[in-house]
This record gives C-alpha cells, sequence and structure tokens, in this order.
C-alpha cells in the first residue's frame, strides 16, 4: 500500500474507536478498508446483446469484450459475473475453459498473450437478475404500474446483469444491442445507430457509445414511451417519458438546453456527447443516475400545475446533467474519492441555482446544504470527506460527500477568487477528460493552474472531518477608535478535526460606509483589533457566509434589528432573525414581524416567521396570524410551519385551519397539516384525517398528513396508520406511515409490540424504501426483539442502504438498551420546562412593552395601569 492510502486507511479507522461529541463512529463494527483493483488488461470496448423475458423476468444474451494485456504473459483473466449463468466463452472461435466461483468468472485465455495483442472474449449468458436489471410489471397491489425494465448499476451491479469488469478505473466504448417487444422503446448510451423490426413481435435498438466510460455508466431502458423533443442548436436534448405526460415532461425538463451552455461555457469544456437524453421510470430505486449521454431519472421528478407554484426539479436535472463532466467524462477510480462525481454535481447543481435565481436564492441554498450535513454531523457520525474504511461502497454516499462536498468546493472558489477557480476547473477538467481521476489529481490541477498551495486546505477540509465551530464577539474603543474583534474556535480538537486556518472577511458598516478586512482565523483564541473612523452599526464575520462553519456572534437587539432590516447579505438577515427568535421580547417581535411583511427574498421571510414561532409569546402568535395572506408561497408556508409552535393554542389552530382545508400550494396546505398536529387541538384529528382522501403530486398532503398524526400524538392515529402500510397503498405514504407508527408507539408504549411486529413484517416488503423505512423505524424504537429479525434482515438484503440502516438500527438498540424510560422522562421535564419559559418569557415581554418608554420619552401609563387593574 502506499503512504497515502496507509494514512487514509488510518484517519478512517481512528473513527472506529474514536467518539466525537457523542456521534456514533461511522465505521460500523466489521466494516474495512478497501483499495483499487489491479487492472491486467485494457478493456477497450464492449459489445452487449441482450434480451429479456418480461414475465419471466429473465435476461439473456452474450457481451463481447475487446482488450489487451497491459504486461507480459497474461494467460487468464477474471471478470464479475453475480447471480448469472455461464453458457460458453470464446475466442476467436474457439471455445475458452472458464469457471465461475464466488461471483467471480475466471477464464482461461489457453495461451500467455504479450502486451498490446487485442482479443475479443464473447462471454454467451443469462439469468434471473435481483440487482442491476429491474423488471417494472402491473400486479394485484399495483394494477396501473407500466411494463418496463431498466437498469442501475452504480456502485458495482453492472455484474448483475453482464459479465464485466465492474470497477470504475477502467474505461471502454461501448455498444449496447437490446431485443424488445414491439411497440417499444429502448434507450441505451450514445447514438443510435439502428432500429430494426425482426417480424417476431420484437424490434431491435442498436446504441453505440464512441467516448470511453465505466461500466457503471452502461445503461438499458425500454418500455412504452413518447419522445418529447429538445435540443441546445445541434444537439439532440430528448425527454422520454409514459404518454400523457408530455406538458409534465416540459415543466421537469424545459431548461435543460440552458443547463448544458451554461455548464460548458463556464467550465470552458463543451458538452462532450453526441445527445443528451433523460428518460422517467417507476420505481426507480434512486432520484436519478447520470448514464452517460442517457440519464435515468425517478418518475416523481414529474409534477403539475400546482406544484409548479413552488417548486421545480432544476436541481436534480441540473445534478444529474453536470456529472456528464464530473463523474462520466471524469470518474472517481475509486470509492474512497466519490466525492469527485457527487460534491461537484451538487455544487454545480447550486452554480446553476446562481446563474438562473440569483445570489441570495445561491447563498441560501447552501446555507441549506449545510444544514444537511450538520444534521448527519451532529446527529449521526463524523468522518474525512475521503475515507475508505465502509462495509459496501454506498455506505459513503451521504451527506459528507454530496453536501460537505460541495461547500468546500464553494470554498476553495471563495479561496481561489472566480477567476483563479474558474481557470483551474478548465485545467482540471480537459487535463483528466476520459480519464479516471484521484483527489491528488484535482489538488495538483488546482495548484499547476494557479500556483497556490493548498496542502492545508486539502488536509483540514478533506481529509479531516468536521469543520469551525466559531464565537465571535466585538467592542468599541472609542478614545482608540478601535474595534476589537475575539474569535474562538470552539469546537473539539482532536485526531479526527483540526484547528482551521481559513482567510475570512470581516467587515464593518456604518450608513453607506464600508470598511473591510481579510484576516486568517488559525488559532483558538485571537483577538483583532481594526482602526475605524467612527464606531459601526453592523460588525459581519464572514459575510456571503462562505465558510462552512457554525457561528455563534453575541450582538446586541440594536445590532441585530438593524442587521436584519438593513443587511444587503441575505444569509445575515437571516442569521439575526435566528438570533433574535432566540432572544425574544417586544423589539424582536416587532423586527421580525416587519422583515416577514417587507423582505425582498422569501428566505428571509420564512426565516423571520420560524424565528417568530420560536419565540412562542402571544404577540409573536398574534404577529403570524396578522402575516398569513404573505403572496410568495414559500414565505406563507413559513407562516404556517411558525404556527405549529403554538401548542394547545386554539387561536393558532383557528389561524391555521383554512390552509389545511386548501391554499393554493400543496406545501403550504402540506405544512399546515403538520402545524395543525402540532398545536394539538382538539378539531386536529379529523382534519388531518380528511386529508388522506385528498390525491396529489407525489403524494405530498397524505405524507405530511402522515408527519402530522406523529406530531398530534393520538393514540387512535395508530390503528388508522397501520392501514396504510399495506402493499398497494402509495409507496411514499407507506414509508411516511411506518414512520409516523414509530414515533407513536414511543409515546404509546402498550402499543409497542404491534409496532414492532408489522415493521418486522415489512422487512420482507416487495419494496426497497418500505424495507429501509421498516429497518429505521426498528431501530427507533429500540425493542431489543427487533434484534434477531434485522440481523436475518441483513443477511438477505441485496441493497447497500438496506444493510447500512440495519445496522445502524442494531448499533442503536444496543446502545439504548435500558434507556427507554430514562429518555421519556428527560423528554417529557424538557417539554415541561420550555413551557414554562416560553410562558414567563410572555409575561416579561408583555411587562416591557407596556413600561416600553414612548416617543416623548416617558412611560405609557396607560398601559400599566391597564395591568395593575
Amino acid at each position: 500500500m502506499s503512504f497515502a492510502s496507509e494514512l487514509l486507511a488510518l484517519r478512517c479507522r481512528s473513527l472506529i474507536t474514536t467518539e466525537n461529541g457523542g456521534r456514533r463512529p461511522f465505521p460500523l463494527p466489521g466494516d474495512s478498508a478497501h483499495y483499487g483493483r489491479d487492472r491486467l488488461a485494457n478493456v477497450r470496448h464492449i459489445r452487449l446483446e441482450i434480451g429479456f423475458d418480461l414475465d419471466a423476468r429473465t435476461i439473456a444474451g452474450a457481451v463481447h469484450h475487446t482488450l489487451a494485456p497491459i504486461n507480459v504473459g497474461l494467460a487468464a483473466i477474471d471478470f464479475d459475473a453475480a447471480e448469472l449463468d455461464i453458457a460458453s466463452v470464446s475466442m476467436g472461435g474457439a471455445p475458452l475453459a472458464h469457471r465461475l466461483s464466488g461471483g467471480t468468472l475466471h477464464i482461461e485465455f489457453g495461451r500467455a498473450l504479450p502486451v498490446g495483442e487485442e482479443v475479443t472474449l464473447i462471454i454467451a449468458y443469462s439469468g434471473q437478475p435481483r440487482r442491476g436489471f429491474y423488471f417494472n410489471l402491473p400486479d394485484d397491489g399495483y394494477p396501473n404500474r407500466p411494463r418496463q425494465v431498466w437498469t442501475q448499476s452504480q456502485d458495482e451491479d453492472a455484474r448483475h446483469w453482464l459479465p464485466c469488469y465492474d470497477f470504475p478505473n477502467q474505461k471502454a466504448t461501448t455498444e449496447v444491442v437490446a431485443t424488445v417487444p414491439a411497440g417499444w422503446f429502448a434507450l441505451s448510451n450514445g447514438v443510435l445507430e439502428e432500429r430494426r423490426e425482426n417480424g417476431d413481435g420484437t424490434l431491435v435498438y442498436h446504441w453505440r457509445q464512441t467516448v470511453p466510460h465505466v461500466t457503471y455508466l452502461m445503461t438499458l431502458v425500454a418500455g412504452d414511451y413518447v419522445e418529447v423533443p429538445d435540443r441546445l442548436e445541434s444537439l439532440p436534448v430528448p425527454y422520454y417519458v409514459p404518454p400523457g405526460r408530455e406538458a409534465d415532461a416540459r415543466r421537469a425538463f424545459g431548461r435543460t438546453p440552458e443547463m448544458i451552455r451554461f455548464f460548458g461555457e463556464k467550465i470552458g469544456v463543451p458538452y462532450p456527447y453526441e445527445k443528451y437524453a433523460q428518460i422517467v421510470v417507476t420505481d426507480f430505486i434512486f432520484g436519478g443516475m447520470e448514464n452517460t449521454t442517457a440519464t435515468t431519472m425517478t418518475d416523481a421528478i414529474l409534477y403539475d400545475e400546482r406544484a409548479a407554484l413552488d417548486t421545480d426539479r432544476d436541481s436534480l436535472v441540473a445534478h444529474e446533467l453536470a456529472h456528464q463532466w464530473f463523474g462520466d467524462l471524469l470518474t472517481c477510480k475509486e470509492w474512497a474519492h466519490a466525492w469527485l462525481n457527487e460534491g461537484f454535481a451538487t455544487y454545480f447543481d447550486l452554480l446553476f441555482h446562481e446563474h438562473h435565481k440569483g445570489a441570495d436564492a445561491f447563498a441560501y441554498a447552501r446555507a441549506a446544504n449545510a444544514d444537511i450535513y450538520f444534521g448527519e454531523d451532529s446527529g449521526h457520525y463524523r468522518r474525512p470527506i475521503v475515507c475508505n474504511v465502509y462495509n459496501e461502497p454506498i455506505d459513503i454516499f451521504d451527506r459528507h460527500l454530496y453536501e460537505k462536498g460541495s461547500l468546500v468546493l464553494h470554498m476553495l472558489r471563495s479561496v481561489l477568487g472566480d477567476d483563479l477557480w474558474w481557470k483551474a476547473i478548465n485545467h482540471y477538467v480537459t487535463k483528466h477528460a476520459r480519464n479516471v481521476v484521484a483527489t491528488p489529481d484535482l489538488q495538483r490541477a488546482i495548484e499547476e493552474a494557479t500556483g497556490r498551495n493548498l496542502d492545508r486546505f486539502f488536509d483540514q477540509w478533506v481529509h479531516h472531518a468536521g469543520h469551525p465551530e466559531y464565537k465571535v464577539s466585538w467592542t468599541w474603543d472609542d478614545a482608540a477608535k478601535l474595534a476589537n474583534v475575539t474569535v474562538k474556535q470552539t469546537h473539539r480538537v482532536d485526531d479526527s478535526t483540526m484547528l482551521f486556518s481559513m482567510p475570512i472577511l470581516i467587515d464593518f458598516r456604518k450608513g453607506d460606509a464600508v470598511h473591510e478586512f481579510r484576516v486568517t482565523i488559525d488559532q483558538k483564541e485571537q483577538t483583532l483589533h481594526f482602526p475605524l473612523p467612527e464606531r459601526p452599526e453592523l460588525v459581519r464575520f464572514d459575510p456571503g457566509n462562505h465558510v462552512l462553519k457554525k457561528l455563534d456572534f453575541d450582538k446586541p437587539v440594536d445590532e441585530l434589528t438593524h442587521q436584519l432590516a438593513r443587511d444587503p447579505d441575505v444569509m445575515g438577515r437571516v442569521a439575526a432573525a435566528k438570533t433574535l427568535g432566540k432572544q425574544g421580547g417586544p423589539r424582536a417581535i416587532e423586527a421580525l414581524a416587519a422583515a416577514v411583511r417587507n423582505d425582498a427574498f422569501w428566505g428571509v421571510q420564512a426565516e423571520a416567521a420560524k424565528a417568530l414561532g420560536a419565540t412562542r409569546s402571544t404577540a409573536a402568535r398574534d404577529a403570524l396570524i396578522a402575516l398569513g395572506d404573505i403572496p410568495h408561497p414559500k414565505a406563507r408556508r413559513g407562516v404556517v410551519q411558525a404556527l405549529g409552535e403554538f401548542r394547545h393554542d386554539e387561536r393558532a389552530a383557528d389561524a391555521i385551519l383554512p390552509a389545511v382545508r386548501g391554499d393554493a400550494s400543496y406545501f403550504v396546505e402540506g405544512s399546515a397539516t403538520i402545524s395543525l398536529g402540532k398545536t394539538r387541538s382538539a378539531r386536529a384529528y379529523d382534519a388531518i384525517a380528511a386529508q388522506f382522501e385528498k390525491p396529489s403530486y407525489n403524494e405530498t398532503l397524505r405524507v405530511m398528513a402522515c408527519n402530522a398524526l406523529a406530531e398530534l400524538k393520538e393514540e387512535r392515529a395508530i390503528d388508522f396508520l397501520l392501514g396504510w402500510t399495506p402493499y398497494g397503498r402509495p409507496q411514499q405514504v407507506r414509508s411516511a406511515a411506518i414512520a409516523a407508527l414509530a414515533a407513536l408507539a414511543d409515546h404509546f408504549p402498550d402499543h409497542k409490540t404491534r409496532v414492532v411486529e408489522r415493521l418486522t413484517e415489512l422487512l420482507d416488503d416487495p419494496w426497497l424504501r418500505t424495507r429501509l423505512s421498516a429497518a429505521e423505524g426498528l431501530g427507533k424504537l429500540g425493542d431489543t426483539v427487533a434484534l434477531g429479525p434485522l440481523d436475518a434482515y441483513i443477511a438477505r438484503e441485496l441493497d447497500g442502504r438496506g444493510v447500512r440502516v440495519a445496522r445502524e438500527a442494531m448499533a442503536k438498540i444496543r446502545e439504548g438498551k435500558g434507556r427507554d424510560e430514562e429518555t421519556k422522562k428527560m423528554r417529557e421535564d424538557l417539554d415541561k420546562t420550555i413551557a414554562d419559559n416560553h410562558e414567563l418569557r410572555d409575561r416579561l415581554d408583555k411587562l416591557e412593552t407596556l413600561v416600553r418608554p414612548s416617543a416623548d420619552g416617558a412611560s405609557d401609563r396607560s398601559a400599566t395601569e391597564r395591568m395593575n387593574a
């Protein structure tokens, strides 16, 4: 092993035994270090001829591998072949000795091949795949399910539908020659060379991919589809959907040509293939898959006119498109470096967000990604982005890989500046196009293009874990005309997480005057002194929120209200709103209500509304009720979400109910339903149950109604939700009902046994996401009786996500054994303390309002007298 690989394994392994801040370590018992595979030959071309029996769920075909030895004396080669039957292997018309064992097909050439001699192996095979190649058929539970076949090979599932070298450090050109039923369409990689009718009720589609790619990017999707044509100049950009969904396709995919142009221009490398197609499938096991030139999408991406009011699917579309450069043209050579695929695609999704929706939306979306990552880092586990210790590769396709990876790239852009950033990205892509890459390739490319040394940056952000947590305060020295800013890094520093060194902008604002200072924060504690002409009205630490961090900035109410009203940085206004919500008080409530009503960006409106809800004061409630007519649906969603903070408050319930009965937005209506459940109003149950009668885009209303029942905490909801778990119910609702049942059974222990029994049964469900939800629910319930069923489920589950979720559930159950009553008592005590604190704050707020100075400096005596009366 190389030094770098050894160091990587040691860092990842250290997290097995080192827990940080109460987190569970990322590697679970039994996980081990994984390294790249040796390549004995260059596989230059793959030709796959394949057909299938839809009803029997079988495949049969022949795969032709054209390859050449890398080193002298190659006499045999191994391919991956999982659950396949090998009929024959030949080379040049002569049969070859072979054996299949443990998923490995060993082939003897019968002689030692010289270096570079090109040969073609033909492997005839058949199988009834349980992974990789999927059959959609109607059944009694889902009689309207369309008849389709589709493949999904990432990370290493290509071996389930063709014998191949199934690892991402090898690229080849490919052909797919697929025989499908008459009337069907078949999509694969590259250019359609031929469509031929066989005269026996079948068709042949012959696709050729001329730019080399890895085997997990090979694809085949076939079914009854219509094409919605689109293009960017001469580039075909078709969308394939079931008949009748053409308008939905234009809504979902319509900005694809603009995205292609934008990415090509910014990267400086035009879209590198002959077409870009997107096709939707039913019951897809991911959101999307970036198969080269032919992305597969879940049909949940299609949405109707009502949903279009306040949602789109640009993020998913842009993410999968960005992979055509980052993941397809350049591919991580081993899974430990998969952030080079996923982190880049996630960041380029954000970059299109910036291009299309503006700087405020871009900053807010970055902050949302940070919150997603923080949720995993704080509440689950912490690991380096580059980490090769896992059970299956899918284990590391997590929030560290995607969201944190994207934010590390943004910090690189911030550190380098736009000009050097795009110069470096162009150099990286140009240098490594059509090849495989690891993280050092990215670092070297950036250093070559910019002259910057990035060792420390990559060490602290990529090869170590965590992020800085800053506590900032400032004072003003009027005599010296100095602003004194103290910065502390308060996070735990250990082998996993470093003391960070980052350049950070600090600025000071008074009216239109701005004084900026870029400083390096690299100590545990440091106080910085800044000469200024006068005391500033506003001090900002990292304006723009470019550094991934948690920030506790101690400011008085005056500065916070000024910041909320006047800060040009959207995330500065959001931060001020959140802090004011924690501090509470009449001035905070007044400022927050003004922001909800007047801020130009919906995200600030929504965050200010939520901050009002966090105060749980009567004045805040009344302000929110008055703000229920906010026009922007996403801001209105924030208002109804905030009203849910007022438990057992019938005035809040009164304000929420009209939105539950119907709003122009699915998401406002669904959020109102959850909030109604949180109020615990006596009217809530019937109103929530009525939502289950409403069809909606992607089952939004029923899913949110399940969440509402979990919040409502009424015992009768358990039987109701159990009725939504059987096979045949909408899949999205089944998963939501399972999660709600786990929450309710934890609250009503008399029902825990029957819920555990039902979730245990669902570990055998045909639908993957139902099994995942059941395993996760069992982990939350913490009943040791589930350990045996979960262990048995792990042994038979083929999807790595299911295995990981079940292993985590078992670890959680073992850790929590015996703590149930203690945890429940602590939760009840916490709820009572919160309620008491908010009641006290409400009384103090009223008192402060009543004695608050009037415009002429006198107290409001009449208000005080009314209070005394």
